[in-house]
């Protein structure tokens, strides 16, 4: 069954998942009424039955029907930004498509098209384009346009009912998605799979609106906005990790949407994206649903036979009312709200640089006094350390316990090297004879006071590597004025980072919460009972407060939790090595101990003594009833790395 049959059948079994309790409660009801003319005491509990039915339908009705769909991002007032308004009326007049009652500027590279809608979807409440601030960015005007019918083109009038089968479809999976665990959710959940199997996908309105796209915007700018579409999720992911997170270290807001299109224009970063978005629509598969790839949609648009429209070069952003005022406003409240006043990009890689660099040499501060080596934490006391040999055990204490010990070697190489070429560069910056300086091109680069620039890995690595080659790095040093005595205090041990939470586990005879951490593992007793456990799973709401409450702890500092009464921690820097054992759906995990006068594991309460060498082993086991938060088990396989061997049945996958 394809194209407009499948989606009339589709509306017509949702109208039914409505029809269907209304028509049974008045079944019952007419059965009532029938019975009560030759029994009264028969017709009474026939209208009982009839009551107890409808209450039940409503209360299910009532649960499935609550979630609503909330619109994501920032408001633009139509009587302020009439520009943006006035593109997105006339792509909906192209593509025949309803109006919009909001738009809304998101964080998301990408336009979403939301529908906030009564009965599961069968009527549209109001609806609300959003459109990403990055797509502002790095898009002119005509691509933009081209983007928005691409998605505003799906709810053509001419593609009859199925924008509302889709519609349906959407708010169907979005009320699965909301509803806690329990029997409706277990009823509905039948009603989803038989919806979204009757209604399947329709990859042909992908394709009618690319073609609205192509009549609205250009052939031309509507196969590159497809292009740029998917260099724009890439570049995004990137430009947060590589220079959003440098706001975040220094709590200092940039010009986030001008930042971001600096990064996609940059001579460096083009050929770069374009190889990723190249190989990515090279290697996309058909989705198994039936949509289109980027590659189909590209080779579709090529065919379609549209006027060449006048290109407009103009920035996306360019549309919104005053951009140099309103952008920033839609980005404090959008992105960056609370994270310190504003500054520009090079001043924060400035600041960023420094930051980094000091937090390194503490931590090279910190490896030195924990190493137990007689030594000065200055730049000069570990180039002597490296002189005499100790260089990997100078810096074994912060490398992780989990690596593969034919990996280790080279870590401390690189470890040594990243620390010691930074305590160069933040002895340079205290001096002011060096800076860092932004490069949307990469990494930040250190500028010295001379204009040259100084690569800190190649300067050092070398007498990293071969420890007769330090005296020589001793002068280049000093003719570069670094100050051999600059040092850090020690940075302290970093705060865990949660990975996941599994509760509850068993361990010497009592039940905990597990806390899987980057740091270790936290064992915490649990409060509740396996009646209330055993009780969840039936009851939705009993299974959603014991969810929000693993929510609640998994947002509780580690430390704290570490000082709850009969809370136990299993440090990383003590764990020698862990064994997964997995059988028939059950796992058990044991971890042995270094319990020695050097330990920081606290665990004696979790039944873990230490035998005559100093070795104790700590052993946790699944319970049926657990629940789980994050990523717990991954977060164990990072924890233990090259530690953690797995047997049992399900070793292979």
């Amino acid at each position: 069954m394809r194209g407009p049959w499948r989606a009339a059948v589709a509306l017509a079994l949702h109208i039914g998942f409505f029809a269907l309790p209304i028509a049974v409660v008045l079944g019952l009801l007419a059965i009532a009424l029938f019975t009560f003319r030759y029994s009264p005491g028969s017709g009474v509990e026939a209208a009982l039955a009839a009551v107890v039915v409808a209450a039940l339908f409503a209360v299910g009705l009532r649960a499935v029907l609550r979630p609503r769909q909330r619109f994501r991002g920032v408001p633009v007032e139509r009587g302020e930004h009439k520009a943006l308004w006035e593109l997105v009326d006339s792509v909906c007049a192209a593509a025949d498509a309803p109006d919009f009652d909001e738009v809304r500027i998101t964080s998301e590279p990408a336009v979403a098209v939301r529908e906030d809608s009564v009965l599961l979807g069968l009527r549209p409440r109001s609806r609300c384009l959003e459109i990403g601030l990055p797509l502002l960015a790095a898009l002119n005007v005509s691509e933009l346009r081209a983007v928005l019918a691409q998605e505003v083109g799906l709810l053509s009038a001419e593609r009859g009912l199925a924008p509302a089968a889709e519609r349906i479809a959407g708010s169907v999976q979005h009320a699965l998605r909301e509803l806690p665990s329990g029997p409706t959710k277990w009823l509905f959940g039948g009603y989803a799979r038989m919806y979204a199997a009757t209604a399947g996908e329709f990859p042909q309105g992908r394709f009618l609106a690319d073609a609205v796209a192509a009549r609205t915007a250009g052939k031309r700018p509507a196969i590159t906005a497809l292009r740029k579409a998917v260099a724009i999720k890439i570049g995004w992911r990137e430009y947060s990790d590589e220079y959003l997170s440098m706001a975040s270290a220094v709590s200092r807001t940039p010009d986030v949407l001008l930042g971001f299109k600096s990064f996609m224009e940059h001579p460096a970063r083009r050929p770069q994206l374009s190889e990723l978005v190249k190989q990515k629509i090279s290697d996309e598969q058909p989705p198994a649903d039936g949509r289109p790839s980027a590659q189909q949609r590209v080779a579709a648009l090529k065919r379609v036979k549209a006027k060449e429209q006048q290109v407009d070069e103009q920035p996306a952003f360019s549309l919104l009312h005053d951009p140099r005022s309103s952008v920033p406003a839609i980005e404090d409240e959008l992105l960056v709200e609370g994270l310190g006043p504003r500054i520009p990009w090079p001043e924060l890689a400035r600041l960023a640089g420094a930051e980094q660099v000091a937090g390194q040499t503490a931590q090279l501060s910190a490896a030195v006094a924990q190493s137990g080596l007689p030594i000065d934490p200055t730049i000069g006391g570990v180039l002597a350390a490296i002189h005499h040999g100790d260089g990997r055990n100078l810096v074994n204490p912060v490398l992780n316990p989990g690596l593969d010990p034919d990996r280790v070697e080279q870590a401390a190489v690189d470890t040594l090297t990243e620390l010691l070429g930074a305590a160069v560069v933040d002895a340079l910056i205290c001096a002011r004879r060096a800076h860092h300086e932004l490069n949307w091109g990469g990494k930040s680069v250190v500028r010295l006071a001379n204009g040259r620039l100084l690569d800190p890995d190649r300067l050092v690595r070398p007498a990293v590597c071969d420890p007769r080659l330090v005296p020589g790095l001793h002068r280049a040093l000093v003719d570069l004025g670094v100050p051999l005595n600059h040092s850090r205090p020690p940075a302290a041990d970093p705060e865990p980072v949660l990975a996941g939470i599994i509760s509850p586990v068993r361990c010497s005879g009592g039940t905990y919460d597990l806390l899987v951490t980057d740091r270790g593992l936290l064992l915490l007793p649990s409060a509740v009972s396996t009646v209330r456990r055993l009780a969840a799973g039936a009851l939705g709401w009993l299974s959603q407060a014991e969810r929000e409450k693993l929510r609640e702890l998994a947002q509780e500092p580690i430390e704290e939790a570490r000082q709850r009464p009969g809370a136990q921690w299993a440090d990383t820097r003590d764990i020698a090595a862990a064994r997964l054992e997995q059988r028939s759906g059950n796992w058990s995990l044991r971890v042995e101990l270094y319990l020695d006068e050097y330990a920081v594991s606290e665990v004696a309460e979790a039944g873990a003594e230490a035998d005559e060498d100093g070795v104790a082993e700590l052993e946790l086991r699944s319970c049926p009833d657990a629940m789980e938060h994050g990523d717990p088990y991954g977060g164990i396989g990072e924890l233990m790395g090259a530690r953690l061997s797995v047997s049992g049945e399900d070793a292979a996958e």
